[in-house]
């Protein structure tokens, strides 16, 4: 049975495809609030089922919306070898998240560089000031802010010529765009952070894998600190280079038909999203 999750992923990729992006420009992507404050890394157990490292997701309102003039897209980065295109005659790049030989808790993915609107999962905050910034004003599940539920929504309205209701930006969006020294508040020597988007979702398909049968390694990439790839005349490429935190638990891979196992020495960017308590209830407590 769909989740309540999967129905307003759906609509909104949906929508999104129908109506393209819109309203980023009412979106303030500046840190206006004492920003940035030092860094002080979130280890907080965000909800029961991990920290902000485990890229929890609950409900759709957790994924805030946010606009910057650059993101990281790792939701697709884990072997080494690319899947098919869904798009006839494209090659999709080759994006892999290879465990760090310095850092054995790091993995280095190479993801795609976007620009525009994106989403922030209110679990997945790296920063501590960030965070708490963000629960204050947008709830603990993101639902007094712009978030995906409301979008969808939004841009449903937007279709039929009505208004949408009005929702603030979350405070997170503000540590996603880089200042003028090219460095975003979110981290150190962040150029870019790790979001998440439908902007490939053409490519991908919109279906996922479930590795929730057991405990296995993955990269958690939301908020992740990258940087932009560069050829060598120092131009960038449109990827960037990220280094995500690797957590252990069950998970979702982005990418329909997908093997769990991302093969020696790699693992998958991914996130995981409990069943519900209804669910779990209707299996028998499975």
């Amino acid at each position: 049975m769909k989740t309540q999750f999967r129905y307003v992923f759906e609509l909104l990729a949906l929508l999104c495809l129908l109506s393209g992006v819109a309203r980023a420009e009412d979106m303030p992507a500046t840190c206006k609030q004492d920003c940035p404050a030092p860094f002080v890394k979130n280890e907080f157990w965000t909800t029961e089922y991990g920290p902000a490292a485990a890229n929890i997701v609950l409900s759709p309102t957790n994924f805030l919306a946010c606009s910057s003039s650059g993101y990281a897209l790792c939701y697709y980065s884990g072997p080494s070898a690319a899947p098919a295109s869904k798009i006839p005659k494209e090659t999709l790049p080759s994006l892999p998240c290879t465990v760090s030989k310095d850092n054995p808790n790091v993995a280095d993915c190479r993801c795609y560089a976007e620009s525009g609107d994106s989403y922030v999962d209110i679990n997945s905050i790296i920063n501590t000031e960030a965070y708490v910034e963000t629960v204050r004003v947008c709830g603990l599940n993101g639902e007094k802010c712009r978030n995906m539920v409301s979008e969808a929504a939004g841009k449903a309205l937007a279709l039929l010529g009505k208004t949408v209701p009005y929702l603030p930006t979350a405070p997170v969006c503000g540590y996603l765009q880089a200042g003028a020294n090219g460095v975003a508040p979110m981290a150190p020597k962040a150029e870019l952070l790790s979001t998440f988007s439908f902007a490939k979702i053409k490519s991908y398909g919109k279906d996922q894998t479930s590795c929730a049968g057991s405990s296995a390694s993955y990269a958690g990439c939301m908020t992740a600190p990258c940087t932009f790839e560069r050829d060598s005349s120092g131009k960038p490429t449109g990827f960037a280079n990220c280094e995500c935190p690797i957590y252990s638990g069950p998970y979702q891979i982005g990418q329909g038909g997908a093997s769990c196992n991302a093969g020696s020495g790699y693992v998958w960017s991914a996130a995981y999203a409990p069943p519900s308590k209804s669910d779990t209830a209707a299996n028998g407590g499975k």
